[in-house]
């Protein structure tokens, strides 16, 4: 089942929503050869908007929602190339303001119309891309928007929009991805090294 475009009447419903404290530490992996703070404005985005027209800037509350959200993307993957770990990097991101993002989580799903097939069904992603565009949208002015990561349902993690003024900044970084404490992750997921 696909899910449900963003309902008429999105404009006049209450959200559910989640507050991220000023100062709270983020976590992301990233493209290495870049930036880590990227509001991402092309087309491969989940809930980028459908027209490149703002940018998205992806996030998870701990460590592993993140490594779901970056290197989990392939179904059934047990297996790691070491090319691909590393050219990723880690960033640890402090909030510089409060954020309020919409819950398209739990509760959150049924008060605007959506369903957990908005954020965690597959490709394409023109449906997750008009709900980003509608609830960035929404009179609430949000931040952005909390979910649960596709491949680990028990972690939270955030797409912020590129409101001014800037909402995170960076904390600290890890670009060599080849550590224990990266594949004692790995390990907790059933995924090693690729020989």
């Amino acid at each position: 089942m696909s899910a449900p475009p963003p309902p008429a009447d999105l404009a006049a419903r209450e959200p559910e929503f989640l507050q991220i404290a000023e100062d709270a530490i983020l976590e992301r992996f990233y493209t290495a050869a870049h930036e880590p703070i990227h509001f991402d404005r092309g087309s491969n985005g989940r809930l980028n908007a459908p027209d490149g027209s703002y940018g998205v800037l992806y996030a998870a509350a701990e460590l592993r929602g993140a490594f779901a959200e970056t290197f989990l993307r392939l179904p059934g993957r047990t297996l790691l190339p070491i090319d691909f770990v590393r050219k990723k990097a880690h960033v640890r991101l402090r909030v510089t303001r409060v954020l309020t993002l919409i819950q398209l989580h739990g509760y959150g799903l049924a008060r605007v119309g959506a369903t957990a097939e908005t954020v965690h069904g597959g490709l394409p992603y023109d449906v997750p891309r008009a709900w980003s565009r509608a609830l960035r949208d929404h009179p609430s002015r949000p931040d952005g928007l909390a979910y649960t990561a596709r491949h680990d349902d028990s972690a939270m993690c955030f797409a912020l929009f590129d409101h001014p003024p800037p909402c995170v900044v960076e904390h600290s970084r890890d670009v060599d991805l080849d550590a224990d404490w990266f594949w004692a992750l790995a390990e907790r997921y059933g995924v090693g090294i690729a020989p």
